[in-house]
């Protein structure tokens, strides 16, 4: 069961700060390969870039996750 607000223990701010840094540091390499797919198109999707395109999303999704529970 989730613990009420009052109950659970704060978290110091400067781990707040911290993930919300480190989030935002993770989301760029997913910015970046979400920029060339656009740029390059359908002609640029041969499998060697499109696994390296995957990588990135997932590296940036982890940082999507760290920034939701930073911000819970």
């Amino acid at each position: 069961m989730d613990q009420p607000d009052s109950a659970r223990p704060r978290r110091p701010p400067v781990l707040t700060l911290l993930m919300v840094l480190f989030g935002v540091l993770l989301l760029l390499p997913g910015a970046c390969a979400v920029f060339f797919m656009v740029g390059m198109g359908p002609s640029g999707s041969n499998s060697a870039i499109g696994l390296l395109w995957i990588i990135c999303l997932l590296i940036a999704a982890g940082g999507v996750w760290l920034l939701v529970r930073a911000f819970r």
